[in-house]
């Protein structure tokens, strides 16, 4: 399906490795540009600006930044507007997790959490929102949230599962306030996913990997690029219907069955 993607531009927070290159991947093949954000390693990144500009005739750049610092997302979308003059679609992918029981962690364990996940997706969807309004352009947001959006997860989890928590109702709200202006915005929550942890727990780990895709009622895990799909069509006007929904990735996950 083509989905009308073709010379849009699209940034993508933490788009240097995991589901954030499957996104990445998925929106060079419609065709859009890129802006790849990524938190401290430029190789990977400058390696898919090359390979999908090879590969798909697009145009992508690399922009490093910490999307829990005002002064950095706006940089991300200074680059942006650089190069291709406006931004279309906003995927906010970039996250952490981290693993610590709430009786240990501290307030600034607690703070680092929370600005690299849900303060980091409402500046990103701020600055998008004061850049494109003025314009009259219609836009798109995509939050990548998670499995933890809905359940807990294994202990020492408390700081993941709040800002993802969080996470849901940012997306409900920012739909409320930018559906007038033109701008959708939308969710998709992934379950287990083959990237970071899963792809060293595969290696390392094969018993507890296989318990773990045993969990999955379709029996398997999910791939980076079936992520990528579902942010590619959730931006495209082909979905103009969806409008503040969380779509679940999660391959059957949270049915408890």
């Amino acid at each position: 399906m083509d989905l009308n993607l073709k010379g849009k531009t699209t940034i993508v927070t933490g788009g240097s490795k995991g589901i954030g290159a499957g996104i990445c991947e998925v929106f060079a093949q419609e065709g859009s540009n890129l802006v790849i954000n990524y938190h401290s390693d430029a190789a990977p990144a400058e390696q898919m600006c090359r390979d999908f500009a090879e590969k798909y005739g697009i145009k992508a750049v690399c922009v490093k930044g910490n999307v829990g610092s005002e002064e950095d997302v706006k940089r991300i979308f200074d680059v942006a507007e650089e190069n291709f003059g406006t931004v279309d679609v906003l995927v906010n992918n970039a996250g952490r997790g981290g693993t610590k029981l709430v009786q240990d962690m501290t307030i600034e364990e607690w703070n680092a959490s929370l600005n690299d996940n849900l303060t980091g997706q409402f500046l990103m969807s701020r600055e998008f929102a004061r850049r494109i309004i003025p314009t009259g352009k219609p836009g798109s947001i995509v939050n990548i949230l998670s499995k933890a959006t809905r359940t807990s997860t294994t202990k020492g989890r408390v700081g993941y599962v709040a800002n993802k928590a969080g996470e849901e109702g940012l997306v409900h709200a920012l739909a409320v306030d930018l559906t007038e202006h033109k701008i959708r915005v939308n969710g998709v929550m992934p379950g287990f996913v083959l990237a970071h942890t899963l792809l060293d727990q595969q290696q390392n780990n094969p018993e507890e990997f296989e318990r773990r895709v045993n969990r999955v009622p379709i029996k398997r895990v999910g791939q980076p690029w079936e992520i990528g799909t579902m942010c590619a069509f959730l931006a495209s006007d082909k979905c103009e219907l969806a409008v503040g929904t969380v779509v679940d990735m999660t391959g059957g996950l949270l049915l408890g069955f």
